[in-house]
């Protein structure tokens, strides 16, 4: 693809850039996170409709990501990255000026719009790095991830307390713009080899799958909102428990659009000549085992950074009375072990393979949720339990990414990471959408001032976050010892 002289200094150039949107998003989310119950209270938001504040962005993500990966074989990587990193530093402008709950949404959608350029980045990690080198640059770059989760919360705390959020926004934006130009300038385009496949890809692909992309959208909207609106308005201000013997009508449509548009999508998806999401790809059982175990994982992730804010911050006795600084440090060991460990894994399945690795992340996953669920002493020990989640998460992760890049053939690498990317963001989508519903639907009264009491998620509210992620994090375990069998299988 390049020539040897240059071919070494290119990837790692490229590695440097694709790093370097990794810490950019990254740091984006979390600089937000101590600013969750901030945003709440200025928005006058339930606890289920905050959640759309990360799930809007990781639903735009999630629609756009398979998107973006066919459009990257169709029209070239480096031309659709540009593009998407473009739309992304526009919804960080419109962020700090959002007078409205809506607005800060169509900001958020266009982040997320802009975060589908992660296939498009793997597929020229792939294209690029000797095989042997690809599980060391997946973790470099997941690595890159939580490098952007610990500057965010270090310097996004601070921004919050003592300025509000609106400011964390301007933090980001020159970074974002300066990004831009170093991708025009310094990521190879595609030479006459690649613009050849290019042009057989766009000639094969020229009836985009727009259809899918609308039915798959319309799917996991309508799934997220069913979510939010089962908060119903038939809640006792006197326990403050919702009815649960009935479930609102409209919540029974936004049901009845999901099971509708989903179906629509599986039959039009079997139909169609040019599908979004590839079957022999998406059936594959290693590649779909890796896939739902990468879904849990953002589930994972983002269920705890919708819930410990806001665990972190509530008054006693439902949670630690603490501030934004303070919310920013009980995260910061999580992102620093992401950090440490991202690119370790890498080298560690360079040396005994992926299925080890991925087994032991799901041991502590497991863990450290069950910890999370039956011991939550004060804000020191949550912090030592999101360093256990932090290492499964690691592991997992990088294990889950790199079978599925070593497993699918090559011409399709952009297709299939699309598929995997999306399954992640759609898991990282319904996390803080369950626990806005759990938290919304179990609170309690706590008082704040004489006579005045304001109502916060209850001890059972998280015990049922956490314990659904104990469940997941056991479902991702299952699947972990089925991918060893089988690679034990091949090995003998």
């Amino acid at each position: 693809m390049f020539s040897k002289k240059n071919s070494s200094h290119s990837i790692w150039t490229t590695l440097a850039i694709l790093s370097s949107i990794a810490t950019i998003s990254m740091y984006t989310e979390t600089m937000l996170l101590p600013a969750l119950p901030q945003l709440i209270d200025d928005f006058n938001l339930s606890y289920n409709t905050s959640s759309w504040i990360l799930s809007a962005y990781l639903l735009a993500g999630a629609v756009m990501t398979p998107v973006s990966g066919k459009l990257s074989d169709m029209y070239g990587k480096k031309k659709i990255m540009i593009i998407l990193i473009s739309i992304y530093t526009v919804g960080l402008i419109i962020s700090p000026f959002s007078s409205n709950f809506f607005m800060l949404l169509i900001s958020r959608i266009l982040q997320g719009i802009g975060i589908s350029v992660f296939p498009v980045t793997f597929g020229l990690i792939r294209e690029q790095f000797p095989r042997e080198k690809l599980a060391i640059s997946q973790g470099i770059i997941s690595s890159m991830f939580a490098g952007g989760a610990v500057l965010g919360l270090a310097i996004g705390g601070g921004i919050v307390q003592f300025y509000g959020w609106r400011l964390t926004f301007f933090s980001i934006i020159p970074i974002a713009i300066v990004l831009i130009f170093i991708i025009m300038r310094f990521i190879p385009t595609e030479n006459k080899v690649n613009e050849n496949s290019n042009k057989k890809n766009k000639n094969s692909y020229q009836k985009f799958d727009l259809k899918g992309s609308i039915l798959l959208g319309v799917t996991i909207s309508s799934f997220l909102l069913f979510i939010t609106f089962l908060k119903s308005d038939n809640f006792d201000i006197n326990d403050g428990q919702l009815d649960s013997t009935r479930i609102p009508i409209s919540s029974i449509f936004f049901l009845t659009i999901f099971i509708i548009s989903f179906i629509l999508f599986l039959l039009f998806e079997r139909k169609t000549k040019f599908p979004l999401i590839t079957s022999s790809l998406f059936l594959d059982r290693k590649i779909l085992s890796s896939n739902i175990i990468l879904l849990i994982v953002g589930m994972s992730m983002f269920t705890i950074f919708q819930t410990l804010p806001i665990l972190v911050q509530s008054p006693h006795p439902v949670g630690f009375d603490k501030n934004a600084i303070q919310t920013s440090l009980v995260q910061m060991p999580f992102a620093l072990v992401l950090l440490i460990l991202g690119p370790l894994t890498g080298f560690i399945i360079t040396k005994i393979g992926q299925t080890t690795p991925l087994l032991v992340g799901t041991v502590a996953m497991s863990f450290g949720f069950s910890l999370l669920l039956f011991m939550r002493i004060n804000e020191f020990y949550i912090s030592i339990y999101l360093v256990v989640i932090s290492i499964g998460l690691s592991l997992t992760n990088v294990s889950s990414t790199n079978i599925v890049m070593l497993q699918s053939p090559f011409q399709q690498i952009g297709i299939s990471l699309g598929i995997s990317n999306l399954l992640r963001i759609i898991g990282s989508s319904i996390g803080p959408a369950i626990a806005g519903l759990f938290m919304q639907s179990h609170l309690f009264p706590v008082t704040l001032h004489k006579n005045q009491y304001q109502f916060f998620p209850s001890a059972s509210a998280y015990d049922l976050i956490f314990g659904t992620m104990l469940f997941l994090s056991l479902s991702a375990l299952c699947i972990s010892f089925f991918l060893v069998r089988k690679q034990s299988k091949i090995q003998s």
